[in-house]
């Protein structure tokens, strides 16, 4: 785990781009980022496919924000900090809550369209963990795809800003805790460019992938917190990953997100028998908190032996239904359920990382230049558990923050080549032996989801870690050219800090469950667990 770099390499034959602000991600965080960044100087995006793939894009549920008259920013910031556990830094809630309304009506000034009532203002709706209607939607149950779509049409409209698509970054470029910027690589051409930068933005959203069954899409593979990682960047509460509650459960098929929306639209739970059980879990019964809702479906699924409950949306009129989730009720009748006639069988899945790279609210790390924001980034502000459509208001703020900071590198100088400064670590010895990437990825997902899913303890987690350690040992032993080799060890690593983490933090509280440690402990409250590759074991 002490690996600076993933390859070696000989920077002599690589060429070299220059840009001010580089950006590595094009989701709603680093989009809002390379706006702001443009005002001081010329940005480059990276992205490791096309411009359509991001965690946002698959952000059903809205964007939570304080401009409904009867709504105030002292409720979002109370119930923020109740869903997190009250390990949230306030502070941060604060930023995230009062910051969020000009944020939004930005995007509103760029041309998103958000729902409106008949009279021509905005409609608000409730979601789990919300005591106010504050919630806005896009197309019903398309938010993310409205705000990515604004955003780049703003992004895209800006001379100073250049997205290169399918560019794979594969590490950082670093010496002494300072970053310089990156090698990544040119999967049209497969061959490697370096990119220097005065500022480094890491952007590239979460790691859903790490475990089996998850809400992200293929590619959520902890990315940007591994190139961290790997650069000396500290990492903090990387225990609390959230589980949605209702993810479609269809066997052998991948696990798409029911909106935490339907839920506050009248959802409600049942179990095998066709009986609402969330009443005997939370006073708030199907609107409580994620993780308290997950945990109420796992035990249930545990005590039973069952797959899966169910959502039941069969009281709520169709055309109301057609209309608000009409992305929803297109993939269910995929699957032959309609949506008004049937009960959907759902389940938790990984869906959203609270943990991540410690940063500022200006999105400052660590590492000298390097920053990072959205969910690679962790500031403090989710707890030990988010809050419903907090993240996208999370991504647009702290975007802005982190772009904002270029103004304080423009003046500094592009040094000509530190590459000399740079030693990639060489690997000696490389092993000729066949190895299937393929099989080890399937099997740490695996291990994860069994070992250190919504519950996990010392055990679990000792065994987990041991498989990661080893199978992490046995690829890093390999030549790496791929990018599927890359996005292996990038998960490997994610999980061992994960794993790591979990280990430490011995209560349970929020997303973090230890069956060993089932409570929510006081002494814990005040503590974060924070790794380096100086300090995991």
């Amino acid at each position: 785990m002490r690996d600076d770099f993933l390859i070696n390499h000989d920077f002599s034959m690589t060429p070299f781009f220059l840009c001010d602000c580089l950006i590595i991600g094009a989701g709603a965080a680093g989009l809002r980022a390379a706006i702001e960044a443009s005002k001081y100087g010329n940005v480059l995006v990276l992205i490791k496919k096309d411009i359509t793939f991001s965690n946002t894009q698959y952000a059903q549920g809205g964007i939570a924000v304080v401009m409904n008259s009867k709504d105030s920013y002292e409720s979002h910031i109370t119930d923020t900090i109740v869903a997190g556990s009250n390990f949230c830094n306030k502070k941060a809630v604060e930023h995230l809550v009062k910051e969020g309304p000009k944020r939004v009506k930005d995007l509103i000034h760029w041309g998103a369209q958000f729902d409106k009532k008949q009279n021509g203002h905005l409609k608000f709706t409730t979601e789990g963990g919300h005591t106010k209607a504050r919630i806005l939607h896009a197309g019903g149950d398309a938010t993310g795809k409205e705000i990515v779509k604004t955003l780049y049409q703003k992004a895209n409209s800006i001379d100073n800003i250049k997205i290169l698509e399918n560019h794979f970054a594969i590490d950082l470029l670093h010496h002494e805790k300072t970053c310089y910027g990156v090698l990544a690589l040119d999967l049209n051409s497969k061959k490697k460019i370096g990119v220097l930068a005065k500022q480094v933005i890491l952007a590239s959203g979460g790691s859903g992938c790490v475990y089996q069954d998850t809400t992200n899409p293929l590619g959520a593979t902890g990315d940007g917190c591994a190139l961290a990682f790997r650069a000396g960047a500290n990492l903090v509460n990387m225990e609390f990953m959230q589980f949605h509650p209702t993810t479609l459960y269809i066997a052998g098929a991948p696990r798409f997100l029911i909106s935490e929306a339907a839920r506050g639209e009248g959802a409600i739970l049942r179990d095998d028998r066709g009986v609402a059980f969330m009443a005997k879990y939370h006073p708030l019964k199907d609107l409580a908190p994620r993780d308290i809702v997950s945990k109420a479906i796992t035990d249930l699924m545990i005590e039973r032996s069952l797959n899966n409950v169910y959502l039941d949306l069969r009281h709520l009129d169709s055309k109301f239904l057609k209309k608000r989730f009409p992305n929803i009720m297109e993939v269910c009748l995929s699957f032959n359920i309609n949506i008004a006639k049937d009960l959907i069988p759902v389940r938790p899945s990984a869906h959203y990382h609270m943990g991540g790279i410690k940063t500022d609210f200006k999105g400052k790390t660590n590492i000298k230049n390097l920053y990072a924001c959205g969910e690679t980034a962790s500031t403090g502000c989710h707890g030990a558990n988010r809050l419903a459509s907090n993240s996208l208001l999370e991504a647009l703020v702290f975007g802005k923050n982190a772009g904002d900071c270029l103004k304080l590198h423009i003046n500094q100088k592009l040094i000509g080549h530190p590459l000399d400064k740079i030693k990639s670590t060489t690997k000696n010895n490389l092993s000729n032996e066949d190895i299937d990437f393929f099989d080890i990825l399937s099997s740490a997902r695996s291990i994860m989801w069994k070992k250190a899913g919504v519950y996990r303890d010392k055990d679990s987690l000792l065994k987990a870690s041991r498989l990661l350690k080893g199978w992490h040992k046995s690829i890093m032993k390999h030549e790496l050219s791929e990018v599927n080799h890359f996005e292996t060890v990038n998960i490997l690593t994610i999980a061992l800090l994960i794993t790591q983490s979990a280990l430490k933090r011995e209560e349970s509280r929020g997303s973090h469950q230890r069956s060993d440690f089932p409570f929510t402990e006081k002494r814990w409250k005040s503590k974060h667990v924070e790794l380096n590759k100086e300090t995991i074991t």
